[in-house]
């Protein structure tokens, strides 16, 4: 098995979410992976036609966005930064994402939830 080597380790996940941006509808996705330190999200041709919307390439201004999703304990809100993003095919696309904020609570929520995911996999 390769070793994480990321300051966040990762674990695989298959959830709903809800991507806010500013100023546009908000659209559900599904989370594919999750740390303290960001999330990988999958979602249809919506998700790139609102990339479309919200990214201005010239200004050079990175695109930030609210990420909601629900765990055992609660919900879970974060302010993203966009990292990434690909497209897996015809209408899928994935978006690889930093989180810049999130409550303390909810942080202590994440590091339980990615705490007890890792150690349920050794």
């Amino acid at each position: 098995m390769k070793r994480e080597m990321r300051l966040h380790p990762r674990v695989g996940v298959d959830m709903p979410a809800e991507l806010e941006p500013y100023g546009s509808d908000s659209l559900d996705v599904r989370l594919v992976n999750l740390s303290v330190g960001g999330a990988l999200i999958e979602g249809s041709e919506q998700l790139e036609s609102l990339l479309n919307a919200v990214r201005h390439p010239e200004s050079g201004v990175p695109v930030e966005v609210n990420l909601h999703f629900g765990l055992e304990e609660g919900p879970v809100h974060c302010h993203c930064r966009l990292i990434h993003t690909r497209r897996l095919a015809q209408s899928r696309y994935q978006m690889g994402m930093k989180i810049l904020s999130l409550a303390s609570d909810c942080q202590d929520m994440l590091s339980r939830f990615v705490e007890s995911r890792l150690q349920a996999h050794h």
